[in-house]
């Protein structure tokens, strides 16, 4: 009779045995909290209560400012910059998680891949808070920019050592 053999699969001791898969996904399962913690938070400030006031009412237009004309309290409540900070780790998350996967079957995780994963990261995080703080398009095309950027090129390392 054979006895079970309690070796670790191939699969999980390559995890375990690699550490820039390990770190590299460490990376991901950080930003996955945060992006856990910003759907929470995001239900706190009550986002339906500051967005749909009355379903069948349509935002009024400011007079006084100056001749300028805009929606009233357009994307300066604290429910919508917390929903713009949490579609940001969203969106990241999800990069983050497919070019990890496509990096990891593709066994080229790399020292390279893990720095890269580590700033993606770091402007996550700094992107988020922006989008709390302060609003602005050019500000999130410029991240939008450099995530994209150090998506291709985690992307492009999981082919490099095939």
């Amino acid at each position: 009779m054979d006895s079970p053999t309690t070796s670790v699969p191939q699969g999980v001791g390559l995890f375990n045995g690699n550490g820039n898969i390990r770190s590299s996904w460490i990376a991901f399962f950080t930003l996955w909290v945060l992006w856990g913690l910003s759907y929470f938070l995001r239900h706190i400030t009550d986002y339906n209560k500051d967005i749909h006031r009355d379903n069948n009412h349509t935002p009024e237009m400011e007079e006084g400012t100056g001749g300028k004309k805009g929606w009233k309290n357009m994307n300066n409540s604290l429910a919508d910059r917390l929903r713009r900070s949490h579609e940001v780790l969203f969106e990241n998350t999800l990069l983050l998680l497919s070019v990890l996967t496509l990096n990891t079957l593709a066994g080229g995780v790399t020292r390279a891949v893990v720095i890269l994963c580590w700033i993606f990261f770091a402007f996550t995080l700094i992107h988020a808070l922006t989008e709390v703080g302060y609003h602005n398009n050019f500000i999130r095309m410029v991240f939008n920019l450099i995530f994209y950027g150090i998506t291709l090129a985690i992307g492009a390392l999981a082919f490099a050592n095939t």
